[in-house]
């Protein structure tokens, strides 16, 4: 793994500030309780009587948008732990953009690429493992 600084090219999308975005409008949205009326139920759930991996994520957000982390995390930590991350790289993607400093970027080998995969579905599986034994 390899970190290096580079300026930001002209064109260059800003990606930070499309997920910071999306994070805060979602956030919004669950705030507001009469969107929370629109959202469905899990249908994995209803077929099979198991909870997916995202099962509680809109119960996650509801939490999250009034301020209760460790109820938000409880419901669905995964999903508490994007979102929260989404919001902090959006405020770091307005500073990098406002001041016009050099973005961090990481090359990867494919080996660690790999790897990061891996890490990834280990995290959706003790997701779900997590859901299943909360039941």
């Amino acid at each position: 793994m390899r970190f290096s600084l580079k300026k930001k090219c002209p064109n260059q999308i800003e990606f930070g500030v499309i997920y910071g975005v999306i994070a805060l409008l979602l956030l919004s949205a669950a705030w507001w309780p009469p969107i929370l009326s629109l959202a469905p139920g899990c249908v994995f759930r209803g077929l099979t009587g198991v909870p997916c991996p995202t099962c509680g994520s809109t119960r996650s957000l509801v939490h999250l948008s009034h301020g209760d982390i460790l109820s938000a995390f409880s419901m669905n930590p995964l999903v508490t732990l994007v979102m929260i991350a989404a919001v902090l790289y959006f405020f770091f993607s307005l500073i990098l953009l406002a001041f016009d400093l050099p973005r961090i970027t990481c090359i990867l080998t494919e080996k660690e690429k790999s790897l990061a995969r891996a890490a990834v579905v280990m995290l959706l599986l003790a997701q779900w493992a997590y859901l299943t034994i909360r039941l």
